[in-house]
This record gives C-alpha cells, structure tokens and sequence, in this order.
C-alpha cells in the first residue's frame, strides 16, 4: 500500500513491517532488499515486477511479501 510518498511494506531485515519514504530508484530499493537471508529470491522478485511494469514501490512491496512468506515457511517447518 503506498500513501502519498510512503508505503508500509515487510523489511526482509528488520523481520518486520514498517512504514518509511517510498525510494525513488531501483537502485534505492535494491538496496534495501541487501543483508538479509532472502536477499536473492527478493531481488528476483522486485525484478520481475519492474519488468511488468510495477512501479519501484510496488514492486519492493512484492518483493518483501515474497520474504515474508520464505520466513512463515521456514517457521512452519521448525514447528
């Protein structure tokens, strides 16, 4: 969900959601996705959406539900 020029969205890093200033860039966004455990299925994911046509916003809300739903799995096989 974007509002105005903020979006809230899952961080990969901070295993939470959170509320910050939409990036402008890919290169912004990109490297928001770095240092966490699901960096590369996030970044393959926030490609694939750009490539359809998602804005930079979108597309790394896409990429961090993408985490969210590695790190549910992994917590569903631990119990």
């Amino acid at each position: 969900m974007a509002h105005r020029n903020h979006l809230r969205w899952y961080n990969p890093k901070l295993g939470d959601f959170e509320w910050r200033k939409a990036p402008r860039t890919d290169e912004e966004a990109l490297r928001l996705l770095e240092d966490s455990p699901y960096s590369p299925v996030c970044v393959r994911t926030y490609r694939e959406w750009r490539d359809l046509g998602a804005t930079v916003a979108a597309a790394l809300i896409r990429a961090g539900e993408t985490a969210k739903g590695e790190r549910d799995d992994e917590e569903g096989e631990a119990h």
